[in-house]
């Protein structure tokens, strides 16, 4: 490092290396300017000086005139002689005076201005010359077609020579800069102690004032020598200054720096505009941008690329301009040329791992902004350093998991032997269980239950609230409706066989869940009790087991009336129903005049508030009617009913539909051809997805249209589904009718996190498809895994009601 700046810096002709330039540049000016105007003053104070050594002669010439009258005096005479040669004698040291400030002040300036600072002006005319030459070259060289090779070779031959000539010359115009500005000091300095001591001379050894100067005139001439010293110095350092020039191409040197810059570097930039144009600038790769600026004239950067996530690079082999490659986003496309082969491959390589570390950085929207150059060695040092801390944490999670799922009615007790404090649980069903029960579970295979441990296993974010929606108590009103009185149950002790028969008669052959009721569309049966109505239609309730903070009591009572006020407006006409007749759904249903309506039941059973869940916050918008439309009573069947309550996103109604044998995988041909999980989709909820996909409904199924869940919730801009989705392995590389995939979908919606997921799971597969017998990357599940629990702990950051804008 000497003076302000490294040599590298001028090598590189960096935009910070002309920044310097110019503030050495308008210090010198000013320098130059100060000089001058001292150099006028002074020699106007020297004129002025001269003439009042002139006019005080003719004083004393005077005063000699005058002593011929006091001739007859002698004493006054002999005292006025005296004066008068003593002012004589004053008068010559002032003569002194106005010489060696004429010498030492006017003559070492004007020494300094003319011959000093004028060199550095010549330095900066050939350095200024040398550097247009210089960007001429890099221009033709940028242009110089790469079929024709001979030109090429003359090109780079040329421009090696240039470049030579441009740095030598630029280091000479630094030496010259840093030496004017190390030799002003003292050559300043000096002058004026030249010019002090005059004056200390001037006023002789009666002068006060110099001599308590003096102590100050002697520390001044140490420092001065050390300043002499110091130039002297930096004039040897710099004797060799050449030596650092060399006649190879410089590769750009990555850097991470506290601004978080990753590369820098000039490429040419190719113009949107009509013409095409070419322009070379100084870009910059950091903090999760891509940005540049001009060499000089301005100080503000302008941002390529907001985001890197959304960007892909590419070479670009077509064309005549060499080196060139290409920055495509969503909405834009940047063409961008290096000088050469090495910068070309440097770039390309810094982007690509750019990318890469912006889809690190998504694990970080928690703890901050992690920083991207961590190495390997450092990071399995802090794991092994934490690994008790985490261990103890994750049984600490565990256990708060397994009080919070036996806060659910029932949940405290098996749900198939009432043996206290389960530890295990079926995932599908929605259940927890003692560890006899779970066996016979396991027994019955996965396509009927998926046993997890509570306390063992690790629970994934959306299994937990599909637990919170159904529990023991809701199960066993759907399971265990028409239970035969002379029918064995299982208790806590029962022997084996019995536990197996209850659990397989209830599971297995659901023998004990009622069928649903059958009516009739026309007023032709009437019933003997005239407080019930005919039942022309059905619907579900929307549900919300764990009601958010602003449902409060009053507004629940709100909601009843307006739903007893649709209800109401269902009704066209009013007969009687035989007290024999099948009554409707056992569970989760009641009639209000013309209207049977599931899930009712529920709105007096909410989750206790004590459990510390967060809320599904994507199904909370638009809720404005509680119940779904209506449906003609003729319509009334298991897989319509699992398909409006998917839409619902009512779970105990889901699993009353599957226990009466709903398919999981049935098309709606009257609604485009959709599954349930379409309609899970579409209710802005994950848990009927979970739910569905836990009940093994096809990730992949397609409507009419060719569209899958995984279509609508990227068009829906559903975060935390997408992610879902994904985690059960959905085919991203599926299209619909307008031939569109997932991620298509998610670019034109401009959504980040969605295009993030996406792209991440393709790289994934595009790994699988290069190492045959890979199941999945880590970086993949590690993203997928954090957008689960973000979704769970933080599900409002997942939210896009509007998408943000990537220009």
């Amino acid at each position: 490092m000497i003076g302000k700046i490294e040599l590298e810096e001028c090598l590189r002709d960096s935009p910070k290396f002309r920044s310097y330039l110019e503030e050495e540049e308008a210090s010198i000016d000013q320098l130059e300017h100060k000089l001058d105007r001292i150099l006028k003053i002074c020699g106007s104070m020297v004129d002025s000086g001269k003439t009042y050594v002139a006019q005080q002669s003719l004083f004393a010439n005077s005063l000699w005139d005058l002593s011929t009258h006091f001739r007859e005096d002698p004493v006054v005479l002999s005292s006025l002689n005296k004066l008068i040669h003593s002012l004589q004698e004053m008068n010559k040291f002032h003569t002194t005076l106005l010489d060696q400030a004429s010498r030492s002040i006017l003559k070492n300036l004007t020494s300094f201005v003319k011959n000093d600072i004028k060199n550095v002006r010549d330095y900066k005319q050939h350095f200024e010359k040398i550097s247009t030459e210089y960007d001429a070259v890099l221009l033709r060289n940028s242009h110089t077609p790469k079929n024709k090779q001979q030109e090429v070779i003359d090109v780079q031959n040329i421009l090696l020579a240039v470049r030579s000539c441009f740095c030598h010359q630029g280091l000479d115009y630094i030496n010259s800069i840093t030496t004017l500005q190390s030799k002003k000091r003292h050559e300043i300095l000096s002058t004026l102690l030249s010019y002090m001591h005059a004056c200390s001379t001037y006023y002789h050894q009666g002068s006060e004032l110099c001599g308590d100067l003096e102590p100050f005139f002697k520390k001044l001439s140490e420092e001065i020598s050390a300043m002499q010293y110091e130039t002297y110095k930096i004039e040897k350092d710099l004797e060799n200054r050449h030596s650092i020039v060399s006649s190879t191409e410089m590769a750009p040197v990555e850097m991470m720096r506290k601004d978080g810059l990753l590369m820098e570097g000039y490429l040419f930039k190719r113009t949107s505009n009509a013409f095409k144009t070419w322009n070379r600038r100084w870009f910059y790769l950091y903090k999760n941008k891509l940005v540049y600026r001009k060499r000089s004239g301005e100080e503000n950067e302008t941002v390529m690329e907001e985001d890197l996530r959304l960007c892909t690079v590419k070479p670009v082999n077509e064309g005549e301009r060499r080196f060139c490659f290409e920055v495509l986003s969503p909405s834009k496309s940047h063409m961008l040329q290096a000088d050469s082969k090495i910068m070309y491959d440097s770039w390309i390589e810094a982007l690509q791992r750019g990318i890469g570390a912006a889809f690190q950085r998504i694990s970080s929207c928690d703890s901050g902004t992690e920083s991207l150059n961590s190495s390997s060695k450092l990071d399995s040092k802090i794991e092994i350093g934490n690994g008790a801390v985490r261990n103890n944490n994750n049984k600490i999670r565990k256990a708060k998991m397994w009080e919070q799922l036996v806060k659910i009615p029932g949940n405290n007790l098996c749900c198939d032997c009432e043996n206290p404090n389960p530890k295990w649980a079926s995932i599908n069903l929605g259940i927890t269980m003692c560890i006899e029960c779970s066996g016979v579970h396991r027994s019955l295979g996965v396509h009927y239950s998926k046993v997890r441990s509570l306390t063992l296993d690790d629970w994934e974010p959306e299994n937990v609230k599909v637990m919170a929606e159904l529990g023991n108590l809701i199960v066993n009103k759907v399971y265990e409706a028409n239970v035969p009185d002379d029918f064995v149950r299982a208790t806590p002790n029962c022997p084996g066989h019995v536990r197996e028969t209850w659990i397989k008669a209830k599971y297995v052959d659901k023998k004990f869940v009622k069928t649903l009721p059958e009516f009739k569309s026309s007023p032709s049966q009437r019933v003997s009790r005239s407080s019930l109505m005919e039942v022309r239609k059905w619907s579900v309730r929307k549900l919300r087991r764990r009601p958010r903070s602003s449902d409060n009591p009053r507004r629940r009572k709100d909601k009843a009336k307006k739903e007893e006020k649709i209800v109401e407006d269902e009704s066209d006409s009013a007969i009687e129903k035989d007290d024999k007749s099948p009554q409707s759904i056992g569970f989760g249903s009641e009639r209000r005049k013309s209207v049977l309506l599931f899930g009712s039941e529920l709105e007096k059973q909410p989750m206790n508030e004590a459990i510390d869940l967060s809320s599904d916050q994507e199904s909370t918008g638009g809720e404005d009617n509680d119940v779904l439309e209506a449906e003609d009573i003729s319509k009334l069947h298991p897989n319509l009913l699992l398909y409006k309550a998917s839409a619902a996103h009512n779970l105990p109604v889901m699993c009353e539909a599957i226990a009466l044998g709903a398919d999981i995988q049935w098309n709606n041909a009257e609604d485009r051809g959709r599954t349930p999980l379409h309609q899970g989709v579409l209710s802005g909820s994950v848990m009927p997805c979970a739910y569905l996909i836990l009940n093994n409904a096809k990730v992949n199924a397609q409507d009419l249209n060719q569209k899958t869940p995984l279509h609508l919730a990227t068009q829906q801009g559903h975060t935390a589904q997408v992610c879902l989705f994904l985690k059960h392995r959905a085919n991203i590389a599926m299209e619909d009718d307008e031939g569109k995939t997932a991620l298509s979908m998610a670019e034109e919606k401009k959504n980040a996190d969605i295009v993030t997921l996406l792209r991440i799971a393709r790289l994934n597969e595009e790994m699988k498809e290069c190492e045959p017998g890979l199941t999945g990357d880590e970086l993949f599940n590690d993203v997928v895994r954090d957008f689960s629990h973000l979704a769970c702990s933080h599900p409002e950051r997942l939210q896009r009601s509007e998408s943000p804008q990537i220009d």
